[in-house]
């Protein structure tokens, strides 16, 4: 599996479980807590991750079919 893929996949899952394991209980507050601030940027960073390999993959694709 790609390096790229599989860090932004890692990172995903890493913010989804920081969210799970805390749940809305703390979201019904006033503000965000930090930790979940970081559960969501490392969501972001995962899902830009997996969005440049897919459109790299894609890319690649198109230059060897000569499209």
């Amino acid at each position: 599996m790609n390096k790229l893929l599989l860090s932004g996949l890692a990172l995903l899952g890493v913010g989804m479980m920081i969210l799970a394991s805390y749940g809305i209980y703390h979201l019904a507050g006033s503000d965000l807590p930090p930790i979940i601030k970081i559960a969501l940027v490392l969501i972001i960073i995962g899902l830009g991750l997996a969005f440049i390999y897919v459109i790299r993959d894609r890319l690649r694709a198109i230059k060897e079919e000569g499209i």
